[in-house]
């Protein structure tokens, strides 16, 4: 053990204030019993409070340690948010009084929390895009990733549930060595060190000493305990991602972490989200396929858009990367593994450096006021709530944007780098360098149209309208602000009180009822079926907007057009209301239905639910 050291100068433990923060045991308790506490707390307030007034469960989960303390802190400091995980924190007390068993290798694959997120996470996302919205579901999610994680801890040893089972192990090792930080050890003094104090105090049973000449930190997760133990310990500064251009042992699942969240975030997204704000969202090939396949399947509330533009997301990804690997090997004439895992480092900075500008704006977007309005409310603090600090019409918060094309020559380079690594002709890298780079390339090409679409077409009008001669029949319920009446209070009042779809969009199918005192604003007859019928909570004074003259009416005088040709919301058959009768009888003369009592139309709502 070593009690004394001189640290380099790029040692972050021998910088004020940084080496307080990184080494410090007592403050990183502190820090790690907080974040616990929060944790914990969310997910009962989640419980407790699981209406869509609940702005603390939502704000830190999906505001603060989603975007903050996962994706901009591994492109930085690496897995620091592993560290002072609550599951790990916890788990380290639990497996020590636990059974200690070695995990049977059946279970020690990282594959199984991968293949769980992307299944059990992104591709129920996008199906039911409001499921994981709500506190309620929020919070059942993060309790029972959490009892599941301490049963795996009691049982096995090593934090094994963190290496293997954890749903974002395999991402958070892969996207680390993006970052620029690198725990390790001083050389001379390891050299004559015969207590192995780092490796004693590592709950993970890992060799600090063997990190460098290793180029790969393993499971490490920066928690810290080695630092206490031995001052031969050290974090350095390094160049960004300076493990990638060195060779080390891979781990398959690193890279299929990189090429499947890619599919699933990136390039999802950018079909679905971005290009689906476009005015000509009809007119791509998961929009139609959706629509061709809605003609004769009834989907129910699935997202039939959302769906197909995952599949073919996906579909895109894993062509682009598999093939173009295969091509790569037989250009250079080097086995197919070789080539996929000593390239495929090279997509890392896709989704974790280009995520950055969609986490950039939407901090300024939404972020940081859901965030300090849900402290607000959370902890009763008297103090007004947080307006956002940007709207969609500042420009300025584009800047952003700059993070995509950093991710695209970040990419490049480091594809560059791998290439370097492999033992054949410069001329054949050369030639396999686009095959390989598919990916990137097609990335970067998403980029590039999107701007071009929204250029040339402009973004959806609101109404229904799309620029020029298109337009988007699912956009028909949407109306712009001025036009909106918004009846609940909060700074979620644009949002569903029950799947936080922005009413606005839904504006033409928005009901309203009193909830214990409270005013609740649902984007469809189904949302408030949910709490009328599924919940049975008790709601008054319901009320539903009169497509006609956009205002609010009593729901009972209504009359409900139910089966028109004009997409609904939440639901297959869609449903809308009016005040007077007349326009009513227009309305199925332009697109079809029947005219029935709000009591028919609650019944007919009732069977989404079966």
């Amino acid at each position: 053990m070593v009690n004394f050291i001189k640290r380099d100068k790029n040692d972050i433990y021998g910088i004020p204030v940084l080496g307080y923060i990184f080494k410090n045991q007592k403050f990183l308790l502190t820090l790690k019993i907080v974040l616990l506490v929060l944790f914990s707390y969310a997910i009962i307030f989640g419980f407790t409070n699981n209406t869509g007034d609940n702005l603390f469960t939502r704000g830190l989960f999906w505001g603060l340690f989603w975007p903050f303390f996962m994706v901009v802190s591994l492109s930085t400091l690496g897995r620091v948010f592993c560290g002072v995980c609550p599951h790990g924190f916890v788990g380290k007390y639990i497996t020590k009084f636990g059974l200690k068993k070695k995990m049977p290798k059946s279970l020690e694959n990282p594959f199984i929390g991968l293949i769980l997120l992307f299944i059990g996470w992104w591709f129920v996302y996008y199906m039911f895009p409001g499921v994981y919205k709500t506190p309620f579901a929020t919070a059942l999610v993060f309790l029972i990733l959490t009892i599941f994680a301490f049963v795996f801890f009691f049982i096995y040893s090593n934090m094994s549930y963190c290496k293997s089972l954890c749903p974002i192990s395999a991402v958070t090792r892969g996207f680390s060595k993006i970052g620029f930080t690198w725990l390790g050890t001083y050389k001379e003094e390891c050299n004559s060190c015969k207590t192995f104090d780092c490796a004693k105090a590592c709950s993970y049973n890992l060799k600090p000493f063997t990190f460098d000449k290793k180029n790969s930190m393993e499971d490490c997760t920066l928690c810290m305990d080695c630092s206490s133990a031995c001052e031969a310990v050290s974090f350095k500064l390094k160049k960004p991602s300076s493990s990638l251009f060195n060779k080390f042992k891979y781990k398959k699942s690193e890279v299929w972490a990189f090429i499947l969240i890619t599919g699933a975030i990136t390039i999802t997204m950018g079909f679905h989200h971005a290009l689906g704000r476009s005015a000509i969202v009809e007119e791509f090939f998961w929009t139609k396929t959706a629509r061709y396949f809605e003609g004769f399947i009834n989907f129910g509330s699935i997202d039939t858009v959302g769906l197909f533009a995952f599949i073919y997301a996906m579909l895109i990804v894993l062509m682009l990367s598999i093939v173009g690997m295969f091509i790569s090997s037989r250009i250079m004439k080097l086995s197919y593994e070789k080539t996929m895992y000593t390239l495929g480092f090279a997509f890392a900075p896709i989704f974790i450096v280009g995520g950055l500008s969609h986490i950039g704006e939407f901090f300024f977007y939404h972020y940081a006021s859901d965030i300090v309005n849900g402290f607000i409310q959370a902890f009763y603090l008297n103090i007004e709530y947080m307006e956002p600090l940007a709207t969609r019409k500042d420009k300025w918060v584009h800047i952003f944007n700059a993070f995509k094309y950093i991710a695209f020559i970040w990419a490049i380079i480091i594809m560059i780098g791998r290439l370097r690594l492999l033992d054949t002709s410069t001329i054949r890298k050369v030639i396999a360098f686009p095959f390989a780079s598919a990916l990137i390339i097609f990335y970067m090409g998403l980029n590039f149209y999107t701007g071009y679409v929204f250029k040339t077409y402009g973004a959806m009008k609101r109404g229904g309208h799309s620029h020029g001669s298109h337009t988007s029949e699912k956009m028909f319920q949407s109306v712009s602000f001025k036009e909106a009446t918004l009846l609940q209070e909060g700074t979620n009042k644009v949002s569903g009180s029950v799947c936080g779809m922005n009413l606005l969009k839904s504006y033409k199918t928005n009901h309203s009822a009193v909830v214990k005192g409270k005013v609740k604003q649902y984007c469809s007859l189904h949302c408030l079926v949910e709490d009328l019928k599924v919940k049975n909570l008790v709601l008054e004074d319901i009320q539903v907007v009169d497509v006609k003259t956009l205002k609010f009416i009593n729901a009972n005088k209504a009359s409900y057009v139910v089966g028109s040709s004009k997409k609904g919301t939440m639901t297959r058959t869609s449903k809308y209301a009016f005040k007077n009768l007349d326009d009513a009888k227009e309305f199925i003369h332009k697109y079809g239905g029947e005219i029935v009592s709000f009591e028919n139309a609650v019944l007919k709502a009732i069977l989404d639910f079966k």
